[in-house]
């Protein structure tokens, strides 16, 4: 009854191994044409839309045709002790 066992064992575990594989190869499948089917909504949806113009490097900020530039200081907030005191 054991060597029975054994090779019953063996081949139900063999079987759970050929299921297991066929489940993740269908399921990698499922997935794989999802995002395919997303990729190409999403490349549908923005075929159509406006190029905008590759700004330069530091030249500011493109709106129409029209350069603004300028120019920006970080300031450190500086608190006393009396203004938690407040």
């Amino acid at each position: 009854m054991l060597f029975l066992q054994r090779l019953l064992g063996a081949l139900i575990g063999v079987a759970l191994l050929v299921a297991a594989f066929f489940v993740a190869s269908v399921l990698l499948a499922v997935v794989a044409v999802a995002g395919l089917a997303l990729w190409a909504w999403v490349w549908w949806r923005t075929r159509n839309l406006p190029r905008r113009p590759a700004a330069g490097a530091g030249t500011g900020t493109v709106l129409d045709g029209e350069v603004i530039e300028g120019e920006y200081r970080i300031e450190r907030e500086v608190r006393s002790r009396n203004d938690d005191l407040r």
